[in-house]
């Protein structure tokens, strides 16, 4: 059964499940970040930002080795690699945010949203849903790139 899906398919399923692994860490460490965080914070960077932040980087950190070895397969050291990854990430990381922010504003500031429950979940997955298909489109196609990628027009 294996055997008949593409490679392609293969390289999603597996992307998706190590996807499904690093958001359950960044979830994790999110919550986790926003009960931890003194309250003083939030008066100059904002608690749910830099939360996001470093969950994010947590999850990050799950997704480039698994991906590397498993959806990839792709057993070298390569530095360069490491700072596509890295350089993809970064942006990523300015999606994921900047997404989960303005998810954040809009159910708070608007009038009929402000009692919508499940705000914080809601704004976790339309941020982590925009920038998995960034990541899994840069890591094809740039970072983990083989000799076999070739796209069509």
């Amino acid at each position: 059964m294996l055997k008949q899906i593409s490679p392609l398919k293969k390289q999603l399923v597996k992307f998706t499940l190590i996807g499904l692994l690093a958001v359950s860490v960044d979830f994790f460490c999110y919550f986790i970040l926003l009960t931890v965080l003194p309250e003083k914070m939030s008066e100059t960077i904002g608690n749910e930002a830099l939360a996001k932040s470093i969950s994010f980087m947590c999850g990050m950190t799950v997704t480039y080795f698994f991906n590397k070895f498993w959806t990839w397969k792709k057993k070298d050291k390569s530095k360069k690699r490491l700072v596509k990854f890295v350089v993809l990430y970064g942006i990523a990381l300015l999606i994921n945010v900047g997404t989960n922010s303005v998810l954040l504003y809009v159910l708070h500031q608007y009038r009929n949203l402000i009692d919508f429950p499940f705000k914080y979940v809601i704004a976790f997955v339309g941020a982590s849903g925009l920038s998995a298909s960034f990541s899994f489109m840069g890591q094809k196609f740039w970072v983990f790139k083989s000799q076999e990628t070739i796209i069509v027009h």
